[in-house]
């Protein structure tokens, strides 16, 4: 019978020193899809006429802006997550989707409210949003797993999951920057269908993709 030692020693013949993951080259690496998914869907489809004269729309800057906030949090603890540490759990982008969530809430309420607002839910623009903004979330999804990969998440589900939101919020983001339409209901049912589509996809899909 073989010593323990021995064993050991055996086993751990082949393995090579790895370089530890770095969180803040995993959100630069997320920063520069965001400006690229950006750069693509502007050339791409036109920038909001009221943005490129210099005089953006108070509400469609408090939804971009709202956009932004989600990704970041999303980012940071998905990034965080992919080098896991004690005490490394963070809320933080729960409670930033929760704000977000107050637009479509919002959107309901109006509508309950004023029946004429429904307008804003016209399904063919809607739809159209919703499709640009799911493509406009692939290129940050498809490089954010690929980062995470090389790291080692202790919660698959939930990295899945932020990696979902990052990309998610991203995309809506960018679509909110070439959307003409400037209604509530609009931006809070078919833009944030947007991040909770992406988010539902990174919980079942990605987070398989990201289990070793």
């Amino acid at each position: 019978m073989r010593n323990f030692d021995d064993l050991v020693e055996e086993l751990a013949g082949d393995l090579q020193p790895v370089r530890p993951i770095s969180p803040v080259r995993g959100r630069a690496l997320v920063l520069a899809t965001a400006i690229a998914t950006c750069a693509i869907v502007l050339v791409t489809l036109g920038i909001r006429p009221d943005i490129a004269a210099g005089q953006p729309v108070p509400l469609v800057m408090i939804i971009a802006g709202l956009f932004t906030i989600v990704a970041s949090a999303a980012t940071w603890a998905a990034t965080r997550a992919a080098r896991p540490a004690v005490g490394a759990v963070q809320g933080s982008a729960r409670w930033a989707l929760a704000t977000l969530l107050l637009l479509p809430a919002v959107a309901i309420v109006s509508i309950a409210v004023r029946p004429s607002l429904a307008a804003g839910l016209e399904p063919e623009a809607g739809l159209s949003c919703l499709a640009s903004g799911l493509a406009s979330s692939i290129l940050t999804g498809a490089l954010l797993t690929w980062w995470v990969r090389r790291g080692a998440p202790a919660n698959p589900a939930r990295v899945g999951w932020l990696i979902g939101l990052t990309s998610g919020a991203i995309g809506a983001l960018a679509i909110t920057l070439e959307c003409p339409h400037d209604a509530l209901t609009h931006a809070g049912i078919w833009h944030v269908a947007v991040v909770l589509i992406s988010a539902a996809f990174g919980r079942v899909v990605i987070s398989r993709l990201i289990s070793w």
